[in-house]
């Protein structure tokens, strides 16, 4: 095999996708997933509570008890989250995409856009928006 014919992607219930060989051999690494484990980590260890103010500010209503972030890529984040609905007495669990408001091109972009959503967070909370 020499030549690639055909690319398809299944990762899980509705999401599917393919490229094209030229596409794949053009791709190239998030510039953050070397090390988008790490900032998943810290953030859940020492600030979930940004991440729950996070959500609040960017999907209004969502009431979250806990926010886990799975991955962090140059777009944005996915993160598990908890909560227990007003109507219901049993917890739920899902992802979510959180998407940055802008692409970060490597570390210090990453740390400085979390802490502008999370200001954004806490002005939206204290009222001062």
């Amino acid at each position: 095999m020499d030549e690639i014919e055909d690319i398809r992607f299944v990762g899980g219930f509705a999401r599917a996708g393919s490229v094209t060989p030229e596409e794949y051999v053009d791709a190239k690494p998030d510039p953050i997933s070397a090390f988008g484990s790490h900032i998943a980590q810290h953030m859940n260890e020492d600030h979930m509570e940004s991440t729950i103010a996070m959500i609040a500010d960017q999907i209004p209503g969502l009431v979250v008890s806990e926010a886990v972030i799975t991955s962090v890529d140059s777009l944005g984040m996915y993160v598990k989250v908890s909560r227990t609905p007003r109507a219901s007495d049993q917890p739920q669990q899902f992802k979510l995409r959180l998407p940055f408001p802008k692409q970060a091109n490597n570390r210090k972009d990453v740390k400085d856009i979390i802490v502008e959503m999370t200001r954004s967070a806490a002005a939206v909370g204290s009222g001062d928006n």
